[in-house]
């Protein structure tokens, strides 16, 4: 007897879900993934979610804010005397080099699918589901 299970046996593998998602919900509301912009739907959120172009725009400039503060504060260290916490420092460097060109990324793809959006006279409605799948 071979008792061997066909397909993943851990935890499902939830590559690529969000685009995914985005690629459903454009569809059921006939608009392309250009169109749709960025995930809309709280799924993997314990709040809701800020996805508008505008929300976007603050969080982009609230994180580049922050990570001004942050930069600042590592060439006060860097060229300060005393001990710098090397680990503490490249962690804080590598967050800003990943968060400020994503968040703007994010900014910039909503609002270049809001005006295509707008430019074709669609609306768009918000997720009604939490997945497209019902297994997951």
């Amino acid at each position: 007897m071979d008792n061997s299970v066909s397909g993943p046996t851990g935890p499902r593998c939830r590559n690529g879900y969000y685009r995914q998602q985005v690629e459903v919900e454009a569809e059921r509301q006939g608009l392309t993934p250009e169109e749709y912009g960025v995930y809309k739907g709280s799924t993997g959120s314990a709040i809701r979610p800020i996805n508008s172009a505008g929300g976007l725009l603050f969080l982009a400039i609230l994180i580049s804010v922050f990570s001004a503060v942050v930069s600042g504060a590592a060439i006060i260290l860097l060229t300060g005397e005393g001990v710098t916490n090397w680990v503490q420092f490249v962690v804080g460097c590598a967050i800003v080099i990943v968060l400020v060109p994503t968040s703007w990324a994010y900014y910039f793809k909503e609002r270049k699918a809001a005006r295509l959006r707008k430019a074709a006279g669609k609306t768009l409605e918000p997720p009604t589901r939490r997945s497209s799948r019902p297994d997951w």
